[in-house]
């Protein structure tokens, strides 16, 4: 268990900065933009593309971040009417389902990445439009871990007799 934890330690803080690094040239791409455009009058084509891609890794890093920290957001109005096993069946029917759709959106990135690899952008001949669906599929597949990690926290306390786990 001692081990899980330190893989999840270390996934939270690859994502982090992978989700601050990608914010960050998202926010140096729309200053560029900004600068170019009306200080200097000529714009530059590349930069509100990069940083609508930027955007895209930043969500989809940060989801990992939300999702270790456990800070998602959550409906709590079943769980308030349900208690000891039965939520804890129901939670555990939840993350199938997440799972699931995690495992489908995780393999329509690997289709589209490889559609999309030697793809360039309109405005990046530098930048590959697979490298975008890679990265999404690469958070998918982290995501699916965790949501399996938890499906398995949740067994191991219904065979421990239905204690209140994880919510």
């Amino acid at each position: 268990m001692e081990s899980l934890r330190g893989i999840r330690r270390i996934l939270f803080y690859l994502f982090e900065v992978l989700a601050i690094t990608t914010f960050l040239v998202m926010l140096a791409s729309s200053i560029l933009q900004v600068f170019f455009r009306y200080v200097l009058d000529m714009p530059l084509q590349w930069t509100e593309e990069l940083a609508r891609l930027m955007c895209v890794l930043t969500t989809y890093f940060g989801s990992i971040v939300v999702i270790l920290a456990r800070e998602h957001i959550r409906v709590d109005l079943v769980d308030g009417l349900m208690s000891g096993r039965p939520r804890q069946l129901l939670n555990l029917f939840v993350d199938l389902l997440i799972a699931w759709f995690l495992v489908s959106v995780a393999y329509g990135c690997w289709l589209l990445m490889n559609a999309t690899w030697t793809t360039y952008t309109a405005t990046m001949d530098w930048f590959r439009m697979g490298y975008i669906y890679a990265a999404v599929g690469v958070s998918m597949a982290v995501m699916t871990f965790l949501v399996v990690l938890d499906m398995y926290d949740r067994v191991l306390a219904l065979a421990a007799g239905g204690r209140e786990g994880r919510a």
